[in-house]
């Protein structure tokens, strides 16, 4: 969803600020993944904005395998002087 064309994030002005992983139960070999995006979080920080999304995992049968958590803070374009 970052790498969206429409939400124009510039990943040259990106800095990779956290990631977290909670494990539900254990993925095991043949599990079918199922992976739903969604963004968590935008706030406004000074001269940029931290962007937070999870990641909820699951088998196909919809058992929680995994949540990750990461958060990219997206520095502001530089204004011409």
């Amino acid at each position: 969803m970052v790498a969206d064309d429409e939400v124009g994030i510039d990943f040259s002005r990106v800095v990779h600020a956290d990631e977290r992983f909670t494990h539900h139960s254990p993925i095991l070999a043949g599990d079918t993944l199922h992976a739903q995006a969604t963004l968590d979080r935008i706030r406004v920080m000074g001269a940029g904005a931290m962007v937070t999304t999870k990641v909820e995992i699951t088998t196909a049968e919809g058992e929680a395998r995994s949540t990750v958590t990461s958060s990219l803070l997206v520095r502001a374009e530089e204004e011409d002087a």
